[in-house]
Parts: structure tokens; sequence; C-alpha cells
């Protein structure tokens, strides 16, 4: 089975189905990780100031909520999360935003590069991000800092980088 899409420049972009169907399950993995990290990390801080309300909302997805959470105390007194998503990668959040964008180009073909803008905008946007964030932390926490990047090496895939 094929599915068809069409270009920019009007041809048709023929897939197998195959192709399709793993960069949808790509999509749906890239999201589970991105919204249960991003669940993790503000019900964490939810819990740690004692404001945190269970929902039953669409989408509650399994893993949101830690029980029992790893973390690194500061000598500042606050927390930084060493477990679940946050103890695998340290922006994990955003390596899975990279991958949904990757995945929106590539079901189009390589007709055009107007749909791979977004990507590779992002990917720019993103690792100058992380290098502040990196800067800043460093600033904020001093040792505890290098302490965390021991606890979690990786910034965006775990075993790699």
């Amino acid at each position: 089975m094929y599915l068809l899409n069409k270009s920019l420049a009007g041809e048709t972009v023929v897939h197998p189905s195959w192709y399709q169907t793993t960069l949808f399950v790509a999509l749906l993995l890239a999201y589970y990780v991105w919204d249960t990290a991003n669940s993790q990390k503000n019900r964490f801080r939810m819990q740690e100031r004692g404001t945190y309300v269970e929902r039953h909302t669409f989408p509650q997805f399994p893993w949101g909520t830690l029980e029992n959470p790893t973390y690194l105390k500061t000598k500042r007194g606050t927390k930084l999360l060493t477990g679940g998503w946050w103890g695998i990668a340290r922006k994990i959040h955003y390596t899975a935003d990279l991958v949904m964008a990757l995945s929106w180009g590539l079901v189009t073909g390589t007709g055009s590069g107007i749909p791979y803008f977004y990507f590779f905008f992002f990917t720019t946007v993103l690792a100058h991000r992380v290098s502040r964030d990196i800067e800043l932390c460093k600033e904020k926490y001093g040792a505890d800092w290098d302490a965390y990047c021991k606890i979690v090496p990786y910034i965006f895939i775990p075993g790699i980088f």
C-alpha cells in the first residue's frame, strides 16, 4: 500500500505505507516523551511547593508524575530533578520537539526544502538556548551544576550527546 502526497512543485510523492507508519509512530513516541517530560518537571515543582493536584483530564499519560523522584539538593536550597526523563538527558524534551519537527518535514518528501525550514530553524534556536541555559546554570549553581552534569551527562540523546 502506498500513500500519496502532492509536493509544492506539483509532483506526486509516493511513500510506502511502512514509511508513513514509521513517521507516525516516531511522532507519537516523541509527543509522549515531550508531554511526560514536561509533566514530570512541572509536577515535581508543584509537589515541592505543595500545590500539586491530581487531574483527570485528557491527555494524562503514564509516567507523567514521578513517585519518589530523585533529585540533587543544591547549596541554594533548590532541587535539580534527576529522576524520570530528566535523569536520562537534561534536554530530552527538546529532542522530542526536534523529532516531531523533523517527522513533519520527512512526511512531505524531498521535493522542496520549505517543509524542513522549521526543523532547521528550531534546531538553531534550541542549540543557542541550550548554550545559554548551560552558562546560566553554571553561574547559578556553581559546583552543584558540575555534580548534576555528572549524574545526568547527556544533553539531548542518551548515550550519544
